[in-house]
C-alpha cells in the first residue's frame, strides 16, 4: 500500500508545514461559510423571491404579501431546514465508510444540483423550490461534515479551536443569502445568483484533490503525539491531551457498543434539549418580542428582532476564542459555560427592558454557536475519528430531527391560547437547562476517574520495573 494514493497523502500530510496546514483551515472556513448551512439565511432570500413575485399568484388579484404566499415560502424553508440534520444522518455513516474526500465530492455535486434547480424554478411553470432547498441542504451538510477530518491533525494543540472555526463558519453561513439579497436589490436576478452558487459548488468540487489538500482529506495514519502520560488540562480535553482519558474513551469499540454507552446517551440527551431550545428561540423570537412582558407594539418588536439578528452574528465572531477556552480549560468547563448561557437566555427573554433583551440575544448567539462546537469536539474526541460520521450524523442528527419536529406543536400550543405568552415555556426551558448541568458533571467525573486510574497504573508499572 506504500504507493497508494492514500499512503502518498499521509506522507504529504505528515510533511506539511504548519503555515500551509492553517491555510487549509482557512479554506475550510470559506467553503463552509458559502456552501453548507446557507438555508438558515432563508429570511433574506425570501425577500428576493417575494420581490420577483414568487408564489404571488396565490394571492387575490396577483398581489404580494398574502398569507398563502407566506405559507408556501415557509414550506420551502421548513423542508430545507429539516434536511440539514437529515443530511447528517445520511452522510455521517457514509463518510465513515467512503471517507471525507468521497463525501465532499458527492456533496458538492448535490449542492450544485440544488442551486441549478433553484435557478430554473418558477412557481407558475416549474415549482421545484422544495426539492431544490432539500438538495442544497443535504449537499451542504456533506460538505460540512467532511471538513472535520482536518481537526485530527491538530489533536495535540488546537483541536477545540479548529472545531470552533468550522462550526462558527457554519453558523455564519446564514450571511450568504443575505449577501445574495443585497446583490439582488441592485438588479441581479435570483436565477443568475443561483447559477453563480452552482458554479461555486463545482469550483469546490474541482479543489477536491491531493494537490490542494495534501492528504488532509484522509485522517492521519497515527496520532501525532501520545497522550498516555495524562498531560493536559484538568479534565483531559485540551491542548496537551485530547484523548479524554480511559473512562471517557469509546474509540476502540464497535459502533453498536458506542451507542449503548453512557457517553453516547449523555450526548444524545444533551443534544436533544439544547437543539430544541435553539430552534425554539430562532423560530419564535418575533412572537416572543410581541407577547412577552405584557406585550409590545409591532414596530418595537420588529426593531428588537433586527437587533437579535445582528447580535447573534457578533457572537459567531467570538467562537474561535471559545475554541481556545476548550483547549485551555477543558470540555467540562466549556459545557458549564455554554449551559449557563442557555439558562441566562431564557431567564432574560421574559424581561421588559431592551438592554436585558440585548444581553439575552448575545447570550443566545454564543449558546447556539458554541454548543455545536462542543458536540462535534466531544463526538470526535470520545468516539474517535473513525466513528465520527455515524456518531454525530446519526446521534446528533436524529435528535435534531426530533427537535425540529417538536417546533410546530410547541408553537401551536402557545399561540392557540386566548392570550399567547411564552413566559411559562421560557421558565420551563430554564428549568431544563438547570438539569442539563448534569452533563458537565458526568464529563468531569469520568475524566478525573480516568486520570486517577492512569496514574495508578503508571505507578504499578514503575514499581514492577
Amino acid at each position: 500500500l506504500v504507493g497508494s494514493p492514500s499512503a502518498r497523502g499521509c506522507v504529504m500530510a505528515a510533511s506539511l508545514l504548519p503555515t500551509r496546514r492553517w491555510a487549509l483551515v482557512m479554506l475550510s472556513c470559506v467553503e463552509v461559510l458559502t456552501a453548507t448551512g446557507v438555508m438558515f439565511g432563508w429570511s433574506s432570500l425570501s425577500i428576493a423571491l417575494r420581490r420577483e413575485g414568487t408564489y404571488a399568484e396565490l394571492c387575490d388579484d396577483d398581489r404580494s404579501g398574502c398569507d398563502a404566499q407566506a405559507l408556501r415560502l415557509n414550506a420551502v424553508y421548513t423542508a430545507g431546514a429539516f434536511c440539514v440534520p437529515l443530511g447528517g444522518m445520511v452522510w455521517g455513516p457514509l463518510m465513515d465508510v467512503k471517507g471525507a474526500k468521497w463525501t465532499r465530492a458527492v456533496g458538492m455535486c448535490v449542492f450544485s444540483a440544488g442551486c441549478l434547480l433553484f435557478a430554473f424554478a418558477d412557481s407558475k411553470t416549474f415549482d421545484a423550490y422544495v426539492p431544490a432547498a432539500c438538495l442544497v441542504s443535504i449537499g451542504g451538510m456533506a460538505n460540512f461534515l467532511s471538513h472535520f477530518v482536518l481537526a485530527e491533525y491538530f489533536a495535540d494543540d488546537h483541536f477545540g479551536l479548529v472545531h470552533s472555526l468550522i462550526n462558527c463558519s457554519f453558523d455564519a453561513s446564514t450571511v450568504t443569502f443575505t449577501m445574495l439579497e443585497l446583490i439582488h436589490r441592485e438588479g441581479a436576478s435570483t436565477q443568475s445568483l443561483f447559477l453563480a452558487m452552482a458554479a461555486l459548488g463545482l469550483a469546490y468540487l474541482a479543489l477536491t484533490n491531493e494537490t490542494v489538500w495534501a492528504g488532509h482529506l484522509s485522517p492521519p495514519a497515527k496520532k501525532l503525539t501520545s497522550s498516555a502520560e495524562g498531560e493536559g488540562n484538568e479534565d483531559g480535553f485540551g491542548a496537551k491531551s485530547p484523548q479524554y482519558g480511559a473512562r471517557l474513551d469509546e474509540s476502540g469499540k464497535p459502533f453498536r457498543r458506542q451507542v449503548e454507552s453512557r457517553a453516547f446517551i449523555a450526548l444524545a440527551v444533551w443534544g436533544l434539549f439544547t437543539v430544541y431550545r435553539t430552534m425554539l428561540v430562532l423560530g419564535s423570537v418575533t412572537e416572543q418580542m410581541l407577547y412577552n412582558a405584557d406585550g409590545r407594539d409591532a414596530s418595537h418588536a420588529e426593531r428588537l428582532v433586527r437587533v437579535f439578528n445582528f447580535l447573534i452574528l457578533i457572537s459567531v465572531a467570538l467562537t474561535p476564542s471559545f475554541g481556545r477556552f476548550i483547549d485551555t480549560h477543558g470540555m467540562a468547563a466549556g459545557l458549564v459555560l455554554v449551559n449557563a448561557l442557555g439558562v441566562s437566555t431564557f431567564g432574560l427573554l421574559v424581561t421588559r427592558p431592551d438592554w436585558s433583551l440585548y444581553v439575552a440575544f448575545l447570550a443566545f448567539g454564543c449558546f447556539r454557536a458554541w454548543n455545536y462546537s462542543l458536540m462535534t469536539a466531544y463526538s470526535m474526541g470520545v468516539f474517535g475519528g473513525a466513528s465520527f460520521g455515524k456518531v454525530y450524523g446519526i446521534g446528533v442528527g436524529t435528535v435534531s430531527c426530533l427537535a425540529a419536529a417538536a417546533q410546530y406543536p410547541t408553537m401551536a400550543i402557545v399561540l392557540g391560547g386566548s392570550k399567547p405568552n411564552f413566559e411559562g415555556l421560557n421558565w420551563a426551558m430554564l428549568g431544563v437547562g438547570v438539569v442539563m448541568f448534569g452533563f458537565p458533571v458526568f464529563v468531569h467525573s469520568r475524566t478525573v476517574e480516568g486520570k486517577k486510574g492512569g496514574a495508578a497504573a503508571a505507578a504499578a508499572a514503575a514499581n514492577a520495573a
